[in-house]
């Protein structure tokens, strides 16, 4: 999907490479209306028929809510199974007739009928309480009318009623690792990985990342571990390198929304270390239970793997080095002096190194997410730094200048490694 800052940039590119005569006007204007077209999936008319389909769904639910004392049973579930009928009879004659946004919104009130008459069924006939069950049965349900009906609104609704039926499980066991989740999951994913929907890819990740939240189980919830960081973190590390090495070597595109929440993890988490170290009260190791070693095993090799095998090496090698110096910031609190001056001055700088790596790789590859993320987590940092100082001003005086130092090396380096590598385009070879 082609977002609004994309197609700026692209823009102004054209501008440019038509001045350099890189690219001939017509061959600019043939750019043009090829985004164009890549952008006339968005159709207003489907939105705002799906809007209105809801209004109406809502207008007809409210009626028969007002008078639900009053119908029979089975009139009850005559109309349950109509309104479902004529949601899918429309959606099919829509698609027929070409119109695959209107067919989606019709689908998608078909399965939110079916949701809420899987309730009202429930309720008719006093069946025993059992919501993750339900939850199950609309997820099924909205597969089913996501793969025959080719429905993104469908698809949208099963991982929302994935993650409601795991997470009910889950707590009705009160531990982790519900392996019934996969299999709906699965389908759902193979589904989604077929269609070009940003709003299914991003659902299909954070329902992977909600399960995965899960795994270690309540019992480590309700005894707050500062292991749980370090599990976060290096999920959130394997997230990104997953999405940046399908978003380098042109993999599927659902991959590639993992980037942004892998970002989000990194510098949530990276943060709140750098603040714990800081705090004399908070300063004190985790433990690295069992699912801190199975997501290092995975981040980890994850991260070399896009030093190693991704095309754009300027990009990748930086955003690795910062993957793997975040990974490094648990393992000081594993040690014994991590509240002491040495440990608070490594964590510190280890989460300025990844954040100046990150923004290094951001700037490098173009991609402005990881730019952001670098920027935030760097300016968060120091605010932090600010607010909990490291031993007395002074030490902190020192340790702003030694980093500024290091920084204004680091720049002068990369200044030169990039003209270096970007020489002029007339050299002869």
């Amino acid at each position: 999907m082609l977002t609004g800052s994309y197609r700026k940039r692209l823009e102004a590119d054209l501008i440019r490479w038509a001045h350099e005569g890189w690219i001939t006007p017509d061959g600019a204007s043939a750019i043009r209306r090829d985004v164009a077209r890549e952008h006339a999936g968005f159709r207003l008319p489907a939105l705002l028929g799906l809007f209105g389909g809801l209004l109406i769904a809502s207008s007809v639910a409210a009626f028969v809510a007002a008078n639900w004392e009053a119908i029979p049973r089975l009139v009850k579930l005559a109309m349950i199974l109509a309104g479902i009928a004529v949601a899918f009879a429309v959606a099919y004659r829509l698609q027929k007739a070409g119109s695959t946004g209107g067919a989606d919104a019709a689908t998608t009130c078909g399965v939110l009928i079916f949701g809420a008459g899987l309730a009202l069924v429930g309720q008719m006939y006093h069946l025993p309480a059992d919501w993750p069950g339900g939850a199950m049965l609309v997820a099924l349900g909205a597969l089913v009318a996501a793969f025959l009906m080719r429905s993104n609104g469908a698809l949208a609704i099963a991982f929302v009623a994935l993650c409601a039926w795991s997470g009910g499980r889950w707590d009705e066991a009160a531990s982790g690792m519900h392996y019934g989740f996969f299999a709906l999951y699965l389908p759902a994913l193979w589904i989604a990985l077929s269609r070009g929907n940003r709003l299914v890819h991003h659902l299909a990740v954070l329902a992977a990342a909600f399960w995965l939240g899960m795994a270690p189980g309540q019992w480590l919830l309700n005894s707050f571990d500062y292991g749980l960081l370090a599990y976060g973190l290096a999920i959130s590390v394997a997230f990104v390198a997953l999405g940046a090495l399908a978003l380098d070597r042109g993999g599927p595109a659902l991959l590639t929304a993992c980037l942004p929440w892998g970002l989000i993890g990194l510098v949530i988490v990276l943060n709140s270390e750098l603040a714990r170290i800081l705090d004399a009260s908070e300063a004190r190791a985790g433990h690295a239970f069992l699912f801190v070693f199975y997501a290092y095993a995975v981040a980890v090799p994850l991260s070399v793997v896009l030093g190693a095998i991704a095309r754009e090496r300027r990009f990748a090698w930086p955003l690795a080095a910062g993957l793997l110096l975040a990974l490094l910031v648990p393992v000081l609190f594993w040690s014994d002096r991590v509240s002491g001056m040495p440990g608070k001055i490594a964590v510190a700088s280890l989460v300025l190194l990844a954040a100046t790596a990150l923004v290094i790789a951001g700037a490098a590859g173009g991609i402005r997410r990881i730019l952001t993320a670098g920027s935030i987590l760097f300016g968060v940092a120091i605010l932090i730094l600010l607010w909990q100082t490291i031993g007395t001003l002074l030490d902190q005086s020192l340790f702003f200048l030694l980093a500024g130092a290091a920084l204004l090396v680091t720049a002068w380096g990369a200044r030169r490694l990039f003209a270096r590598l970007n020489g002029p385009t007339g050299e002869a070879a």
